[in-house]
């Protein structure tokens, strides 16, 4: 048996559903899909947060990375100032 297609109106309205509290079983039968889709669309959500936090994390450590860099680029040319600075003085 093939199941019936859940369109993207019900999957928001069954996470904003879930999001509320309200239980999963109550959400499977106000919208009249089985409880098992519902742990599915939960379950899909979670794991785009979950993608969406590492990617997150990795944007986060490369900008640090980043600034390292530059921080320590800074510094060499603050003491290429400094020595050119230090010869004509």
């Amino acid at each position: 048996m093939a199941r019936k297609k859940i369109n993207e109106t019900t999957k928001q309205k069954v996470i904003k559903a879930h999001a509320s509290g309200q239980s999963m079983r109550k959400i499977a039968k106000e919208f009249g899909v089985g409880l098992s889709s519902v742990h599915r669309i939960v379950k899909e959500k979670d794991l785009q947060k979950g993608q969406k936090k590492i990617t997150k994390k990795k944007d986060n450590i490369e900008r640090k990375k980043r600034i390292e860099e530059l921080e320590k680029r800074i510094a060499k040319l603050e003491n290429k100032i400094f020595d050119l600075d230090s010869k004509k003085g």
